[in-house]
């Protein structure tokens, strides 16, 4: 009866340590396949990021493009509406100096 029982408890412990060393080779397996993963996961981060990165340069760089251009626009605005005026009162200062004219062609018309 000891023998069965010492059988017994025997393979019961021999049980337990493949278990156990199974549970440990699936641990570390586990392990082993998380840092696999977030070795993965932090590359892709890091390719996300240095692509919005990028990407964000390149928008800045458009921003700023078009900045520049609405500046010029406007200057070329202020010069044409400056250009504008100047040629609006050279031609009211004519049209005085035809209506003074005709004044006074009209007053020596009736003399």
């Amino acid at each position: 009866m000891k023998s069965t029982w010492d059988a017994k408890e025997q393979k019961l412990v021999d049980e337990r340590d493949k278990a156990l060393a199974a549970a440990s080779a699936s641990t570390a397996k586990l392990r082993e396949v998380d840092d696999a993963f977030r070795r993965q996961l932090d590359s892709m981060e890091t390719s996300h990021r240095a692509a919005i990165s990028e990407l964000m340069t390149c928008k800045q760089s458009e921003v700023d493009s078009a900045t520049r251009r609405t500046a010029e626009v406007e200057d070329e605005m202020r010069v044409l509406l400056h250009e504008t005026d100047a040629a609006k009162q050279n031609m009211e200062a004519r049209i005085r100096k035809l209506t003074a004219a005709f004044a006074d062609l009209q007053q020596d018309l009736i003399r």
